[in-house]
């Protein structure tokens, strides 16, 4: 299978599955395939899953990675005045962030 994203823009997207909440074998499933270009049999029969668990995996990934336009978002870190930093994170309200850190 042809690769879908770069080991860069996979980097980019990845807030996006914890955001979600997804099994870390399930993103590892899917970057796999998405991103190291590996067939899905393969890939489930090097993990020791079904061929539809792993299309699943995939299959679920990928319906994130389009709801959220992830391919069209780009992170951004800038010093801004406060009214003006309060705008942009009203206006980043509705596209995934990443996790917070766990204190």
């Amino acid at each position: 299978m042809q690769p879908m994203y770069t080991k860069e823009e996979w980097k980019k997207v990845a807030p996006l599955f914890a955001s979600k909440r997804l099994a870390i074998s399930t993103v590892e499933v899917a970057k796999a395939v998405l991103v190291d270009g590996q067939r899905i049999t393969d890939v489930a029969e090097a993990r020791g899953m079904t061929k539809q668990t792993a299309h699943a995996a995939v299959k679920r990934v990928r319906k994130i990675l389009e709801e959220q336009g992830a391919g069209e978002l780009v992170p951004v870190l800038v010093w801004l005045p406060p009214e003006l930093a309060e705008q942009v994170r009203e206006m980043a309200k509705p596209f995934p962030q990443p996790a917070a850190p766990k204190k």
